[in-house]
Order: C-alpha cells, then sequence, then structure tokens
C-alpha cells in the first residue's frame, strides 16, 4: 500500500497531500474544455488530512468571476484556491493567466494558519503553470484582479487637518 507522502520529499512530512479529487478539479480549472471552471476553492480536510475541493464557479451561480471566489471565501478561515483570470491585453487580445492564491484571513486561528502554511508549498509546487498570490484581506483579491466590486479605501484619513 503506497501512501501519498512519497509524492513529497521528507522536509514536507507535515503537509497535507492533495486528493484526487482536488487533482481533477484542478485539471478542470487550467484545461479548455466543456467542463472547464474558472475557479476553485480547497481545504485541509480535517479527518482525512488532504486538501480537498470545497467549492468550484459551478457552485456559484450569482456572483461570477473573482466575484464569486471571493463571495465563497470565509472571512475565519485560510483556503488555498485556483483562478483563470481573464483579461484584455495592450492590444486588446483576449489572454489569461492561471492564479493559484493562499488566502489567510487575519482573523483566522493560529492552528490552521499554521496548518495551511505547512501545506501551501508542497501543494503549489504539485500544480503546474500557475502564478502563485498570498492574500489577508478580500477585498485585496478583488482589487488585484480588477473587480468592479472592489472597495477602493481612503488612505488620507490618518493625514487629515482638522482645524
Amino acid at each position: 500500500h503506497r501512501t501519498n507522502t512519497q509524492l513529497f520529499p521528507m522536509s514536507t512530512a507535515g503537509a497535507a497531500p492533495p486528493s484526487q479529487d482536488t487533482k481533477k478539479i484542478f485539471k478542470r480549472v487550467k484545461l479548455r474544455s466543456k467542463n472547464k471552471l474558472d475557479w476553485a476553492i480547497f481545504q485541509i480536510d480535517k479527518k482525512t488530512q488532504e486538501i480537498t475541493p470545497e467549492f468550484t464557479s459551478d457552485d456559484e451561480k450569482e456572483k461570477k468571476g473573482i466575484d464569486g471566489l471571493v463571495f465563497k471565501l470565509s472571512e475565519l478561515q485560510p483556503r488555498y484556491a485556483v483562478f483563470d483570470h481573464e483579461f484584455k491585453t495592450a492590444d486588446g487580445r483576449l489572454t489569461s493567466k492561471l492564479w493559484f492564491i493562499a488566502f489567510t484571513p487575519d482573523n483566522a486561528n493560529q492552528t490552521d494558519r499554521v496548518t495551511y502554511a505547512q501545506s501551501l508549498k508542497p501543494f503549489r509546487d504539485t500544480l503546474a503553470g500557475i502564478n502563485p498570490a498570498s492574500f489577508t484581506d478580500k477585498n485585496e483579491i478583488l482589487k488585484e484582479f480588477g473587480s468592479k466590486n472592489a472597495v477602493e479605501e481612503d488612505s488620507d484619513d490618518e493625514d487629515e487637518d482638522f482645524d
């Protein structure tokens, strides 16, 4: 009986391996096919200690693209996500870039933060052709990917003069 830990070097002994479902879902985000997904969110299953799919773009019918992904993220739980970001180049061509997002909200508990941090690099290294990004705030994700729903914070508040 072969275990998944053989897929990872010894230095990642505490890392959660991706499940077979996770590998299949990643391929659906990456590949251009009729079953293509725009994005997927993954969690570390507390029972199996594997990285498993939690939500995909098929689960969110109201909000599309990055808005749907961010809508499904918890304010309290770290998660991993893959997102196929479609955009227009400066010369007007439609293209896309595949992103791996590590989301660790500021108010996540310390145990979850450590668990996700230990598995981050080993998991990311199993995914070919991705661009890594890390975020602690949902609005930062929306801003990074050009969502119309991103809230622009007013950074001048501290510098206001009260006469």
